[in-house]
């Protein structure tokens, strides 16, 4: 694993750019240990450091289900459409990579119809997304929120329209 990140190791040979640092060769045998021993780790290094491919490559060397939890929705988009297919690649991993969100990052389609029949309740710029919401969801393959360009990220709509554990109708759901 630490040849990965030396001068000539595979993310050097695989992601130009890439410059051995000291402190994320550290990073990544810290973490390897932990992954290995099955112990918490925690680990605070300033900017610059690597910390991502730090954490990332003995995760995806370490041949076992990791769990990668990040304090944003930004940095686990960013970690998994950019960072971790960069390293995935470099290393040559060929498992399976899975990205979990919870409910309240999927449009739930009878929540939605619920607004879309109160829309003379809404305000106007709510009801506009439930409009824009309802041509949307023929689109999406998925019903993640966070691929709906047209609705803001902040839009009073989303707690509307995403479900919560205590509002979910599981199985009694017709659009399920």
């Amino acid at each position: 694993m630490a040849d990965d990140f030396a001068a000539d190791g595979q993310l050097a040979k695989a992601i130009p750019g890439f410059k051995p640092r000291e402190p994320q060769r550290q990073m990544a045998h810290a973490v390897a240990d932990a992954i290995d021993s099955a112990q918490p780790l925690v680990v605070e290094a300033g900017t610059g450091t690597g910390k991502t491919y730090a954490y990332l490559a003995p995760a995806l060397r370490a041949k076992k289900k990791v769990i990668i939890s990040t304090g944003s929705k930004a940095l686990q988009d960013q970690l998994y459409s950019r960072d971790l297919p960069t390293v995935a690649k470099a290393l040559k991993y060929k498992g399976r990579l899975a990205l979990l969100k919870g409910r309240s990052n999927y449009l739930c389609i009878e929540r939605l119809e619920q607004q879309a029949l109160a829309g003379g309740d809404l305000p106007v710029q709510t009801l506009s997304d439930v409009i824009i919401l309802r041509s949307w969801v023929n689109q999406t393959l998925d019903g993640d929120i966070s691929t709906c360009a047209n609705v803001a990220e902040d839009s009073a709509v989303w707690p509307l329209v995403t479900s919560t554990n205590d509002n979910c109708l599981g199985s009694d759901c017709p659009f399920i």
